[in-house]
């Protein structure tokens, strides 16, 4: 028992910051192996590449579930909606045992799209987005060992900025530039932790309209290695589309479906593999209007 506590107390310290970088949110991320920098702007752009909420229309909601790694003392959970090109989004992840929540991370963010040019054959796209975060240690077990009674280990806030480009040319070809916490505040006492950075070029091609092809280049600031990944977004019927995708550093395989009913409604499913722990599951309900 000790020792599946020290596991999983492990496993949320090694997510903490990497949340605010966390690249699969939503049934397309995870279908796609995260391969979602560029491409036409839909309902996961609130949580992605704000450059793309340029070309949103009306009012989007969307939210998901899912257990990392398949973990049930890992839930997360996130909602998001849109109007125009204005966007809010909310993510929260957990580390609990027995129903009790050890610990957890949380953001709010707040996004804006613009279009800078437009022309019959081109588009030229930046957006951003300001993150809130909370980081929150929990408590420790008290004297009945289930943290009920127990002391908090502290919380701490900080904030972020995201922003992202996209130049489009025939509605064809997509080349896109993301950077997350190009600017951000530290995490903890004293000197603190600073909130990683990533930087994201994407590039897609879209040859017909029920399909999209999508080809990432992804960074860690400081960290020599590249993940690469590739996704494919196939409209099956004017209901059902489906995806897959790879990358490398980790190896992963991914797939996914989204089923459009009642014309404005879908539910959509994704699954991530990992080399070595077990895969990652996503279920998302949206509404269009």
């Amino acid at each position: 028992m000790i020792k599946f506590i020290i596991l999983i107390f492990s496993i949320s310290i090694s997510f903490s910051q990497v949340f605010s970088t966390y690249d699969y949110t939503g049934t397309k991320a995870t279908a796609m192996s995260g391969a979602i920098t560029s491409g036409p702007g839909d309902i996961h752009s609130i949580f992605h590449n704000p450059a793309q909420l340029s070309t949103l229309k009306g009012f989007t909601f969307v939210t998901g579930y899912s257990e990392i790694f398949g973990q049930e003392f890992l839930p997360y959970y996130n909602l998001g909606f849109s109007y125009d090109s204005y966007a809010f989004n909310f993510e929260k992840l957990s580390t609990k045992l027995n129903d009790v929540e050890l610990s957890s991370e949380s953001a709010i963010g707040i996004s804006k799209g613009y279009t800078f040019y437009k022309d019959r054959q081109s588009l030229i796209q930046s957006g951003f987005r300001l993150n809130f975060y909370q980081f929150d240690l929990g408590s420790s077990s008290g004297s009945f060992g289930d943290g009920s009674d127990g002391i908090s280990l502290g919380k701490s806030n900080g904030y972020g900025l995201d922003i992202g480009f996209q130049g489009i040319l025939n509605q064809k070809f997509y080349i896109a530039y993301y950077m997350q916490n190009i600017i951000s505040s530290n995490i903890g006492l004293g000197l603190g932790n600073s909130l990683p950075q990533t930087l994201s070029i994407g590039l897609s091609y879209k040859p017909y309209e029920d399909l999209l092809t999508s080809f990432d280049i992804n960074q860690l600031a400081g960290n020599s290695q590249q993940e690469i990944r590739f996704g494919i977004e196939y409209l099956f019927s004017e209901k059902i589309s489906l995806m897959t995708g790879i990358q490398n550093n980790p190896n992963r395989f991914s797939a996914g479906f989204k089923y459009k009913f009642l014309e404005n409604y879908s539910i959509s499913y994704g699954i991530l593999t990992h080399h070595i722990m077990p895969s990652t599951h996503q279920l998302t309900f949206s509404l269009d209007y």
